[in-house]
């Protein structure tokens, strides 16, 4: 049995929207995975953005790391990710009625946002008997894992107890000891990014346009698919004065970007399309946010996440007299090692929650993860009877 770790922090140093615990946050984690879970340290991949020695956390590279981790890994290995750093929803951009939902994301250094089509893709290639788990100490990442199911959270109250029941309210609570800040990546912050790094203006219906301007390849399945649906009007040859027939304003915005692009004599369409025309997987093929493929469900043992909040709460990345530190990861290390490493899953959740409860924070993390996982040990997917 091979123990392998992925570890990502991401502190956006010099950004404007810095974060100050998350590099901390990984740091930690790999001291615990070493020295409680036994991990060789050769096998934790370390991912910060403060470090020029480290691999640089972009979107692309988290992809190729934890890539490289599932091909490597075989039935019996245990397999771990952490994230620490900002999430964040990408507003609906086809045009469509339909298409009423938001895609929800972690952002790497470098904001190539990774979304459910993202890990469903990777991990649809991960050895079924390999013991996985993730856990995402950002805000907005408990639809990450789209085939696991919520175990401790919203409508789970009377197996979380009492004192652990979210307030409901959207952001984290302040204390005179503490600075607190969100690890929510506003729209606003995303479009102002990518305005200055693409060079032109960006605004909702362009967003995942741009992203793929910016990182082709690289980019998410997610706007991968979008580009290559909302290509077809222009493939097609249908007249711009009658886009209006099938699109509203948003969705005519980014036809209009992709049109500058198809349009422009020293570009090869072939080549820049390429990646989107190409895309493959367990995807949902309309281009809508968060739409999930039917039929399309990820391996058990890949449905183990532990995110930072429910769905209408903020994750904090505390700022205190000892230190900076994302709420999750340092509640994760405390109950971790008061318990030694032999804590189940639902155990960690139900303690962490109590613990965000104890620091005055209003926040409370999930666990999500098919019911054979409940009860099992956390890392190491050990049962016990």
């Amino acid at each position: 049995m091979v123990k392998r770790a992925v570890l990502v922090g991401c502190n956006y140093p010099g950004t404007g929207y810095d974060l100050f615990g998350c590099v901390n946050d990984v740091t930690n984690m790999r001291k615990v995975l070493t020295d409680i879970y036994g991990f060789d340290k050769r096998n934790v991949l370390f991912m910060v953005d403060t470090d020029p020695t480290s691999i640089r956390p972009t979107g692309g590279n988290i992809a190729k790391v934890l890539e490289d981790a599932i091909k490597a890994s075989k039935a019996g290995d245990i397999l771990y990710f952490h994230f620490s750093g900002h999430g964040g929803q990408i507003p609906p951009e086809s045009g469509c009625r339909e298409d009423d939902g938001a895609d929800e994301c972690i952002y790497p250094t470098d904001l190539n946002p990774m979304t459910d089509d993202s890990f469903r893709t990777l991990l649809s290639k991960l050895d079924p008997g390999v013991i996985f788990s993730f856990v995402s100490d950002s805000c907005h990442s408990g639809g990450l894992l789209d085939s696991a199911e919520l175990q401790v959270g919203v409508g789970e109250k009377d197996e979380v107890g009492p004192e652990t029941e979210s307030t409901r309210a959207a952001v984290a609570m302040t204390s005179s000891q503490k600075t607190m800040n969100a690890k929510e990546l506003p729209v606003s912050s995303l479009i102002e990014h990518l305005s200055e790094a693409s060079g032109h203006e960006v605004n909702v219906g362009t967003i995942r346009v741009t992203l793929y301007e910016l990182f082709k390849a690289d980019a998410s399945p997610t706007v991968k698919v979008f580009v290559k649906n909302m290509i077809s009007p222009l493939e097609e040859g249908i007249p711009e004065e009658e886009w209006g027939k099938s699109y509203n304003e948003v969705g005519i915005s980014a036809l209009k970007e992709l049109k500058k692009v198809w349009d422009e004599k020293t570009i090869n369409n072939d080549d820049y399309f390429h990646s989107a025309r190409t895309v493959d997987g367990p995807l949902h093929f309309s281009g809508f946010a968060n739409t999930k493929p039917a039929g399309q469900t990820l391996p058990p043992s890949t449905a183990i996440l532990v995110s930072a909040c429910e769905s209408d709460q903020t994750a904090a990345d505390v700022q205190s007299a000892t230190g900076a530190y994302g709420a999750l990861s340092n509640a994760v290390e405390i109950v971790v090692r008061k318990y030694n490493g032999k804590v189940t899953n639902k155990k960690l959740v139900n303690d962490v929650r109590a613990l965000m409860v104890q620091e005055e924070l209003d926040q409370r993390p999930c666990l999500y993860c098919t019911d054979d996982k409940v009860n099992v040990n956390f890392v190491t997917g050990v049962k016990y009877q």
